[in-house]
């Protein structure tokens, strides 16, 4: 019997997943791995790329059971929205302070979604706006600029 390819996106991004992480796995191998407590420089890589390999090796397998679903049309406005409110979020964290940042980002990026209403942005941006103080500024004793003039 023999095996027949039904996901011919699965296989790819399997052997894509292998390929990157053999790259990561093997390319660490020359430097000292170290021990748990006290990790070496090639401890994550070594790690992270076997992980990779795994994962390539169950999407791999998966793509000779599951069978291909179309392909859906890329969703050009809201994918450049979100790249945009994190270049405005690099923009802002300096200029603006974190409080602008983070207005911005939440806004932009809300802006890209199907269900995007005003109320709903405004209101999380609000809120994350409260959180990133409170973890930021006051819990991690971060040194961000708050507003533009403090």
């Amino acid at each position: 019997m023999a095996l027949k390819i039904r996901s011919i996106k699965d296989f790819n991004a399997g052997l894509m997943f292998i390929g990157i992480g053999s790259v990561f796995a093997f390319g660490a191998s020359q430097y000292p791995m170290g021990t748990a407590v006290r990790m070496g420089p090639a401890y994550f890589p070594t790690f992270l790329g076997w992980g990779t390999i795994a994962l390539g090796l169950f999407v791999l397998i998966q793509s000779f059971v599951s069978e291909d679903k179309p392909p859906t049309p890329t969703a050009w406005r809201a994918l450049i929205l979100v790249l945009g409110a994190v270049c405005a979020f690099g923009a802002l964290i300096n200029t603006g302070g974190l409080i602008a940042a983070t207005l911005a980002v939440v806004i932009i990026s809300a802006l890209g979604g199907h269900e995007f209403t005003w109320k709903a942005a405004i209101t999380s941006a609000i809120i994350l706006s409260i959180a990133m103080w409170a973890i930021f500024l006051k819990g991690l004793g971060l040194p961000f600029q708050l507003f533009p003039w403090s």
